[in-house]
């Protein structure tokens, strides 16, 4: 069995007292590292959460570019159908006009009730929205009808052409009542019409909310 005698212990001591401050030394340097790979990791993750939020940042904002874009080109197509101002009561009645005598109705009673700010029933968001406030003309309209299609392709018609957005809030159909024939729609067609239609539309048009 070898033993250390105080002696040995001198001779060996500097060089133990070197090796633990080359542990030291060894250790501080592998706590360093781990440090400097601790902090870089925390840097390359904040770099790569910053990056990833200007992504979704410059995404937003295209999103938001794009949603301004289609909204100015909605407008604008409103603009130019004339929803868009001061409603045209003239064309609303030239398009009817026209209407009845491309379709050959025998019968068209209508009357418009004075403009007025769009009420609950028909918009439970309000009437004001983006500087612009939306307008409601209600027509009461009363039609003599062959069948229902005629019914359907006038309101087609309205929608296609008509200067302001078309909402349909009734319609009641009834048989017509049978007797002497219509001479007007006699000599227009020769068959008296079957039902007769009575209808309650909303002409919408926007108009600017300063303006009101």
């Amino acid at each position: 069995m070898m033993t250390f005698s105080s002696q040995d212990f001198k001779k060996i001591h500097w060089a133990l007292l070197l090796l633990i401050a080359c542990l030291l030394i060894a250790g501080v340097a592998v706590w360093g590292a781990l440090a400097r790979q601790k902090a870089a990791t925390q840097k390359h993750n904040s770099l790569i959460a910053a990056e990833k939020e200007m992504a979704a940042n410059l995404a937003r904002a295209r999103n938001e570019e794009q949603e301004l874009r289609d909204k100015i080109t909605r407008y604008e197509t409103l603009k130019q159908r004339g929803i868009v101002g001061a409603e045209q009561r003239l064309d609303w009645i030239d398009l009817i006009n026209r209407i009845k005598t491309t379709r050959r109705l025998a019968k068209l009673d209508y009357e418009f009730a004075p403009q007025r700010k769009i009420d609950a029933a028909l918009l439970p968001e309000g009437a004001d929205a983006g500087g612009m406030s939306i307008m409601a003309s209600q027509m009461h309209l009363h039609i003599s009808l062959l069948h229902e299609g005629e019914l359907l392709g006038f309101l087609d018609d309205l929608r296609t052409a008509a200067p302001a957005l078309i909402q349909v809030r009734a319609c009641n159909l009834a048989r017509s009542v049978r007797g002497p024939a219509d001479p007007a729609d006699s000599a227009q067609r020769g068959i008296k019409p079957q039902l007769i239609a009575e209808c309650t539309l909303e002409w919408l048009t926007l108009k600017a909310s300063d303006t009101l």
